[in-house]
């Protein structure tokens, strides 16, 4: 073969093999895959050995012996087939079973598969090329074949557990199995390999994990319930311990919304009933964040609503002066706030302090709910720190109207007359409030009930002015609407306060 011949036909094959190479690139790039190696792997062995193969029949090799012709033969057409097959399993086992008709066919399987095609097109090739006759290479005697097969009888069963293993778990799922819980990272001929939350990796024979049992936390569906427990004081009742902790559920980021999440009473104990919260997440991997998120979320409920998490013994308090101290700085920052209310502007310091005194703390998670749209509440919140989404729900629908930041309150019209919560308001951040209720205010109108006119005066022409600026209104328009609507604010608060007035 002459020197042109030979580089053209090197050429020529090395052009087929760029052009499968590509069009394979293609299809997989176009689905958003990532090309497997092993064709290209295959394509630079089958190059080197054909163009070995070659050169050994060319003229610049003129005196090389027939079998060494004939073994670079064999090795070409061995590179060659070895080349189409890899091709071929990427095209009908990876694209078009695996990909299109979701089958599972573990990557062992494939390779042995291949492997299994090279030695047959060996086998013919050697007939073929070099007349081998292959009866006499096969047949082993029966004693030598008996004792190969009970040497690898462990391994043939580990082999075909990892086969049947496949069907169940797959890399990347988090499974339990034998008191090992980890994510699956390599499941190969003999073992299947975990990664534990501590970073471990630990490897589990194949027959033992289907011996044992696999639970499985990402198949059929990733959505997986955790439970949390809880200790709450029997003065407290059960079915108000159960809603607190169902609205928690709710804000809690990582719980599911669907399925919903259940509340439990699960056991009496000697000093606290116990409370179970089950809920849904969808990432197994971050279980134990999402469930110290929910514990923490349950302890700012409890101490809000004044739910007792009882200790194991008695304790007895004793009041310090430094206490009393931190208690007067506390009400001096309440009275601080508190002044910065229009309506509550109208006080004095004296009648402000009375106010805080009677006030209290009150801490958000972000998405926690303060209040909901359409339930009773007669509570004003000052906010001290952070914000709060005010949101507006109709038709199963919720849009974020305002966000409110500090020094802005919400929930005067509860406060003056018990009236419905006009909206939702939920914390976007960490959230800390002043929480006024009626009583606390009824305290400081019922020494001087005039307040209460002033009070309503304030609220009326600020809510005329917003209504005013929203209809486009003139100023005298809003004066009188102001006038109108300070008479029936006024009356409101004083029958929500005192009652409606004998005729």
């Amino acid at each position: 073969m002459s020197l042109g011949l030979l580089a053209g036909t090197v050429m020529a094959m090395l052009a087929v093999m760029a052009a499968v190479l590509v069009g394979l690139t293609y299809l997989f790039a176009r689905r958003g895959k990532s090309v497997p190696p092993l064709p290209f792997y295959a394509g630079g062995v089958a190059l080197l050995l054909v163009t070995a193969a070659l050169v050994g029949r060319s003229e610049f090799v003129s005196h090389s012996p027939h079998f060494v012709r004939s073994g670079l033969d064999v090795a070409a057409w061995l590179g060659a087939s070895f080349f189409l097959f890899t091709v071929l399993d990427a095209l009908i086992i990876g694209e078009w079973l695996i990909e299109r008709g979701q089958r599972y066919i573990p990557d062992i399987v494939r390779q042995l598969l291949i492997g299994t095609e090279v030695v047959a097109a060996g086998v013919l090739i050697l007939w073929l090329v070099m007349g081998i006759n292959l009866v006499a290479l096969v047949a082993l005697p029966t004693v030598a074949a008996a004792m190969v097969g009970v040497a690898l009888k462990d391994t043939l069963t580990r082999f075909f557990s990892g086969i049947e293993l496949g069907k169940i778990v797959k890399v990347g799922d988090w499974i339990t199995v034998a008191d090992r819980e980890g994510i699956v990272t390599h499941i190969g001929m003999e073992h299947v390999t975990l990664l534990t939350r501590a970073h471990d990796l630990v490897s589990l024979p194949n027959d033992l994990v289907i011996q044992s049992g696999v639970t499985n936390f990402n198949r059929p569906t990733t959505t997986h319930f955790c439970s949390v427990y809880v200790d709450a004081a029997y003065r407290t009742p059960p079915e108000q311990v159960c809603a607190t902790l169902l609205e928690v559920a709710v804000a809690v980021p990582g719980v599911l919304q669907d399925p919903k999440a259940t509340a439990l009473v699960t056991a009496f104990n000697e000093s606290a009933i116990e409370y179970r919260i089950k809920f849904p997440i969808g990432d197994f991997a971050q279980r134990d964040v999402i469930e110290s998120r929910m514990r923490t979320y349950i302890w700012h409920a409890f101490a809000r609503k004044g739910i007792e998490i009882p200790f194991p013994q008695r304790v007895v308090h004793q009041t310090g002066e430094s206490e009393v101290v931190a208690d007067g700085q506390a009400v001096g920052r309440m009275v601080t706030q508190l002044a910065a209310v229009d309506f509550l502007g109208t006080l004095d310091a004296k009648q402000l302090e009375m106010l805080a005194k009677e006030a209290r703390w009150e801490f958000y998670l972000p998405g926690e709910r303060v209040v909901r749209q359409g339930e009773a509440g007669e509570v004003l919140y000052v906010i001290a720190s952070g914000n709060a989404d005010v949101r507006l729900e109709q038709g199963g629908l919720s849009s974020t109207v305002t966000t409110l930041d500090a020094g802005k309150c919400f929930g005067e019209m509860s406060l003056l007359t018990g009236e419905p919560r006009s909206a939702t308001v939920a914390a976007a951040t960490e959230l800390l409030v002043i929480a006024v209720g009626k009583k606390a205010l009824l305290q400081v109108v019922q020494d001087d009930r005039r307040l209460v006119e002033r009070i309503g005066e304030v609220v009326a022409r600020r809510q005329a002015a917003t209504a005013a600026a929203k209809a486009q209104l003139s100023r005298e328009a809003a004066a009188l609407s102001a006038v109108t609507h300070t008479r029936s604010l006024v009356e409101r608060i004083q029958s929500f306060f005192w009652g409606a007035r004998k005729a």
